[in-house]
């Protein structure tokens, strides 16, 4: 699923001192403040006139309503959006208000839906969308101003807000058994169009009252999204991203009930928002192009500097066409003179919540951004902080042979990076792979696991030597599932899986697995904990054990069979409601002689003999033993310590 399109132009940042004791004395929990990591990640864009309204994201919350002034991209003002993290979802209805629909998956907050009204400059909380749905994804007004419509997931559930009454309807699934109704467009009769994922593809026609009175069958084959909706006049224009990276636009003829034409590689987030008579401007190929619905001509405009990220094009202000980027940068295309220009974003940048640690073969912490991306490191030594802003999101961070590596989404690309610029070594975005989780150095080989595409089973198990290029892709190697944990001794590498892949329906009980380097093949695979459905993290201690943390359980496995030794249940999981897991936990082995854990938010001490978890620190979401011996963790923003004595 592409969110994010990522250019790996690496910009250092100024090192900085750290926000707490640098470096930090002493035992146990310390906060160390925040690392450098920040933007301005604007996912959701509306034109209104002449006013541009964003929602920029934040780790921790709230999400910003930026308003800018469409001609020059100069603030006009900025307005919280209580419990929302961010958004990919705003919409202007007739009478000018601003709707917002938000993410947020903590309990209690999850997807909320948000008025702004321009008049009173206030902003109003409508409540959550749909109980239960964390995202939505989504949100379209009504022609006549009587409803917004929204879409959520990670149940595809379609919403109805009645604009008069205040109150909300759940419409339910328009295509059962998918995850997400990804967007949305309502007829000038109020018709509402749905397109669905992660695996058909399908748009789903809608009564108003929410009556499903067709289902289009996408033009394209494969899993994926019907991803962007546009009405033009009697054309539908759907962008479908697929499990395999391509995202053809196709043309929907609603008189003939038939799709028209196919368009390849269409790469902006909005189909329609360029919309000049029967043409519509698009961006194929990092370019800015004009499509003409009637011929089907396509003619390049030169234009292609839209400030990093994703583009859409939101609409006119007479004869220039105002977009914005996923970077929060906005803008002008000027169709008479054929020439463009890009704006300095002038939205406040806000925290990044921190996704992936890994330690540097410099001894520092590494730490990968969510969404918006970024890479930051702290130096245990001297407590100095570098960032580099334009890196993408790092699922998996480590060191092999003296060199940093990264994992990043999408596509399940590896990069090296030598601290200043950082090369791509491979992706598997043709594989369908997306999500390079699991990583360790393997001798000679840089090992990795990843999570499949959206609406795709089976992930990958990769081998590649740096010194010389070559690779070794074992897709598929436990039927269904997806590789997310790895440890490696002595020429083999020992595996864990979760029983989901790019769906929410699992297949099987997760797996323990060898595979034998020089061999190529399996050496063993078992189901060490019945009922786990992922099974997280492996480590081998200073004793030779080798040990796997689930969400609900600690194992230790006998390397030569498999066979789970000892197994104990810390906590219960609720693994018949879940709708996907993948990696949630991290174990390692302590210069104590401890095992130290973090699982469902919570760091533990965990005794090898009595197999007896004792909590430390709660929550917290990321935990890594750095090149000092000391544990190194983060929630959102926040980056702490936990010092071992």
């Amino acid at each position: 699923m592409r969110i994010v399109l990522v250019a790996f132009l690496v910009l250092l940042s100024l090192a900085t001192p750290a926000q707490a004791e640098s470096p930090p004395t002493g035992c146990g929990f310390q906060s160390l403040g925040r690392l450098p990591l920040t933007g301005a990640t604007t996912a959701g864009t509306a034109l209104d006139g002449d006013r541009v309204y964003s929602v920029t994201s934040s780790a921790s919350g709230p999400a910003m309503l930026g308003i800018r002034d469409a001609a020059d991209g100069s603030l006009i003002a900025e307005r919280p959006l209580p419990l929302a993290l961010g958004s990919w979802a705003v919409t202007v209805a007739p009478d000018h208000s601003v709707y917002v629909g938000s993410y947020n998956a903590t309990a209690g907050a999850m997807g909320r839906l948000f008025r702004y009204d321009p008049v009173a400059d206030k902003v109003s909380e409508l409540g959550i969308a749909v109980p239960g749905e964390t995202f939505v994804w989504t949100v379209a007004a009504s022609p006549d101003g009587s409803a917004v419509y929204g879409g959520t997931s990670p149940n595809g559930r379609l919403f109805r807000y009645d604009t008069a009454t205040g109150r909300t309807a759940d419409l339910g699934s328009p295509v059962p058994g998918e995850q997400f109704v990804r967007d949305l467009a309502v007829g000038a009769d109020g018709t509402v169009y749905a397109g669905v994922g992660a695996q058909s593809m399908k748009v789903a026609v809608v009564a108003p009252d929410g009556a499903v009175r067709q289902v289009i069958e996408p033009p394209v084959e494969g899993a994926g999204y019907a991803y962007d909706l546009d009405l033009v006049g009697h054309h539908l224009l759907v962008r479908f991203t697929t499990s395999t990276g391509a995202n053809p636009m196709g043309v929907y003829d609603l008189a003939a009930k038939a799709w028209k034409d196919v368009v390849p590689d269409v790469d902006s987030l909005t189909v329609g928002g360029g919309r000049h008579g029967h043409t519509v401007h698009l961006v194929q190929d990092d370019e800015l192009i004009e499509y003409d619905l009637k011929s089907g001509k396509i003619t390049k405009l030169g234009f292609g500097d839209f400030g990093g990220g994703a583009a859409r094009t939101l609409g006119w202000i007479g004869t220039t066409l105002v977009g914005t980027s996923s970077t929060g940068r906005l803008w002008h295309y000027d169709r008479r003179a054929g020439k463009g220009v890009l704006f300095e974003s002038t939205l406040t940048g806000q925290p990044v919540s921190i996704r992936s640690m890994g330690v540097g073969p410099d001894g520092r912490i590494y730490a990968g951004g969510f969404f918006t991306g970024g890479l930051a490191s702290y130096d245990p030594a001297t407590g100095e902080t570098r960032s580099w802003p334009n890196v993408g999101q790092s699922e998996g961070i480590v060191t092999h042979r003296g060199k940093l590596y990264l994992g990043v989404y999408p596509g399940a690309r590896i990069y090296e990076f030598d601290g200043e610029q950082p090369r791509l070594l491979l992706g598997l975005g043709e594989q369908e792979q997306d999500r390079p989780f699991a990583m360790v150095s393997a001798g000679d080989w840089l090992a990795f696991g990843t999570v499949p595409k959206a609406g795709v089973l089976g992930g990958a198990l990769g081998l590649l030597d740096p010194a010389t290029g070559e690779k070794v892709i074992e897709r598929d190697l436990i039927p269904g599932h997806s590789i997310i944990g790895l440890a490696y001794r002595d020429g083999v590498l020992y595996g864990t899986t979760s029983a989901f892949g790019g769906t929410n329906v699992p297949q099987g009980e997760a797996q323990a697995f060898a595979y034998d380097v020089a061999g190529r093949s399996l050496k063993w695979r078992t189901t060490p904990v019945p009922g786990n459905l992922a099974l997280g993290s492996l480590a081998f201690d200073g004793a030779g054990r080798l040990w796997g943390l689930s969400p609900d359980s600690l194992f230790e496995l006998d390397p030569a069979t498999g066979r789970a030794l000892r197994t104990v249940k810390h906590q219960t999981y609720p693994w018949q409601t879940v709708s996907q897991v993948w990696l949630d936990t991290y174990v390692e082995a302590g210069r104590d002689g401890m095992l130290y854990g973090k699982v469902q938010g919570k760091v533990y001490r965990i005794d090898p003999v009595t197999m007896k978890l004792t909590l430390i620190v709660r929550p917290i979401s990321n935990l890594v033993k750095g090149a000092d011996g000391h544990m190194y963790l983060s929630r959102f923003e926040s980056f702490s310590t936990y010092r071992l004595c």
